[in-house]
């Protein structure tokens, strides 16, 4: 209890001590740069439509790989990994696998 209510002051601290310089380091930056943080800044605080999530239609991102040409979908999200139905293996035992969201892109109709 005693080393969280440390982090969280020592968290304070350098928060503050950033609001009090933040001022004279944003003076600093060249236009470009201050335009380039405030567009990031804008960017992360939308909703990202082109991320690969529940219910998307996916392909393998590896083109080496035979599931670069398949269709799946994207039937449960479990945090850092996505679980794909694949189309092609509707009539297999093995029906859905679970990968990384970088390991996969979104399906386009050859």
């Amino acid at each position: 209890m005693m080393r969280r209510l440390r982090d969280v002051r020592g968290s304070w601290a350098a928060t503050q001590e950033y609001e009090v310089i933040k001022s004279d380091y944003w003076t600093e930056l060249t236009n470009e740069e201050t335009e380039l943080i405030t567009a990031l800044q804008n960017a992360s605080s939308r909703p990202d439509t082109d991320t690969i999530g529940l219910d998307s239609i996916v392909a393998h991102a590896d083109p080496y790989r035979t599931l670069y040409v398949e269709r799946g979908e994207v039937v449960e999200d479990l945090g850092e990994e996505l679980v794909v139905a694949w189309d092609h293996w509707r009539n297999e035992s093995k029906k859905t696998d679970r990968y990384f969201r970088d390991e996969l892109r979104f399906w386009q109709p050859q």
